[in-house]
């Protein structure tokens, strides 16, 4: 019997699974390293937020770490203005994003200042300009893998990938937090170990914390670089420049469409609120409730262990159902978690422990609607301008309800017999304007949205 001739169609059809086949898994290996290099000195990191509070940093200066990390998404359209002539865009996206984790290295040199104002400052213009670069090289990868992946298990992707990068995060995070409270008092029972042959009291000071941690910005440096070389093994197709539109044609042509407007308007007021309190979780841990950084570490993996865990429900839920929905659900879990921190204290919180897995679970769904509901609206060819857009103008939004929140930090408040802290009394609000984001969200019409089947 003759062999069957493969028509070029079947191989077309072969090439396309493989190359998707060889993006996905390269995309997850990668990723694997991102989240470990972020983990560790990406803004948001505990160890950037204990690296601040031994420099004694205010909490307006925290407000301006936090605010950093978004208005840094400003830069995303520049991913947009970089591609418009270039055909393949893995060589830039790698440039960039290597030239922001190399600045990770020199973070540690905020040590060096006289004064430690000084060098607060330094670390934060240090930190801004490696998250805009990385903003840029992030925004560019958005549209590479959505040129890569179909949009039909687009969802599943990004949950599947984001469930193996936490786990991997998750672990690094724990092993270094526990050295990192060595250098606190009562320590754990490896500094008890330990000072059998070296004495505690002159090894494990709160300087010499301050310069591991400058340790472990250079060892995230490293995981970053490793995780880009294996980046650079993605596969990249060739974009066609035969229609190209102007920039200013290109950056217009989303503000056109209605329904694109409604999910920025939901998007502003969603990053507006969260930007109420996200200067203030980390230092309200670690100076209010006096945890450890092993706690937050055990928190954190409460936290991650729900994403892990929903990552998978999320992907099914979204392509079944969509990203309206889901968003529906995260809302209104993301309005009740703030309101669990308004009845904690050093003495009592283990209710923090339910309000990580809660929260986990939410902003693993958030994470992945964030990144398709955008993808999803926007026409074939045109994702990377509108996540560029939808990114920046919520970044905004987000830095300045943050630096405001630390401009006009309040006092404490007394409701009845309850005393609420001033970090507490910002969360509850946060919390309400989170709720109320709903009113933007419903009038929102998904596109390509799923119909689920009636069987």
């Amino acid at each position: 019997m003759p062999a069957r001739i493969v028509t070029s169609k079947e191989r077309q059809a072969q090439q396309k699974s493989y190359t998707v086949s060889r993006a996905y898994r390269i995309s997850v290996i990668e990723g694997v390293f991102a989240q470990i290099y972020g983990n560790l000195g990406n803004i948001g990191s505990n160890f950037i937020t204990k690296f601040m509070v031994l420099l004694s940093a205010s909490p307006l200066q925290f407000s301006v770490l936090s605010a950093l990390g978004q208005v840094a998404a400003v830069f995303q359209p520049l991913g947009v203005a970089l591609m418009q002539r270039l055909k393949r865009r893995k060589r830039v996206c790698v440039a960039i994003t290597a030239a922001g984790r190399f600045l990770t290295f020199f973070l540690g040199a905020a040590l060096l200042f006289a004064s430690p104002r000084a060098g607060i400052v330094f670390l934060l213009a240090l930190l801004f300009v490696s998250a805009a670069l990385q903003a840029v090289g992030s925004n560019i990868w958005i549209a590479w893998v959505s040129d890569l992946i179909p949009i039909g298990i687009r969802g599943r992707f990004f949950a599947r990938r984001n469930q193996i990068l936490v786990f991997s995060g998750l672990v690094a995070g724990y092993i270094l937090s526990y050295g990192t409270d060595l250098f606190e008092t009562g320590g754990g029972a490896l500094r008890n170990f330990l000072g059998r042959w070296l004495d505690p009291e002159v090894l494990f000071t709160p300087r010499n914390q301050a310069w591991w941690l400058a340790g472990i910005f250079v060892l995230a440096g490293i995981i970053g670089f490793i995780g880009l070389l294996i980046l650079s093994r993605q596969p990249d197709r060739k974009r066609s420049l035969q229609e190209q539109m102007s920039l200013k044609r290109k950056f217009s042509e989303p503000l056109k469409n209605r329904n694109f407007r409604l999910l920025l308007a939901f998007g502003v007021w969603w990053m507006l609120a969260i930007g109420v309190g996200s200067a203030f979780w980390g230092p309200f841990m670690l100076k209010k409730l006096q945890m450890s950084m092993f706690q937050m570490q055990l928190y954190g993996s409460l936290h991650m262990g729900a994403s892990l865990l929903s990552y998978s429900f999320w992907g099914r839920f979204i392509d079944r159902w969509g990203n309206k929905r889901a968003m529906l659900i995260c809302v209104l879990l993301g309005g009740l978690n703030p309101m669990f921190w308004l009845f904690m204290t050093p003495a009592n919180h283990s209710i923090l422990w339910f309000e990580g897995l809660l929260s986990g679970a939410m902003w693993a769904g958030n994470a992945v609607v964030t990144t398709n509901f955008v993808l999803a609206i926007a026409g074939k060819g045109r994702e990377q301008t509108y996540s560029a857009l939808y990114g920046a103008v919520g970044g905004v939004a987000m830095m300045a309800s943050t630096l405001l929140t630390g401009a006009f930090f309040p006092q404490p408040l007394q409701i009845g017999a309850r005393l609420l802290e001033p970090e507490q009394v910002v969360f509850g609000i946060g919390g309400i304007l989170r709720w109320l984001s709903l009113i933007p969200l419903l009038a929102v019409a998904e596109k390509r949205s799923v119909v689920p089947s009636r069987r």
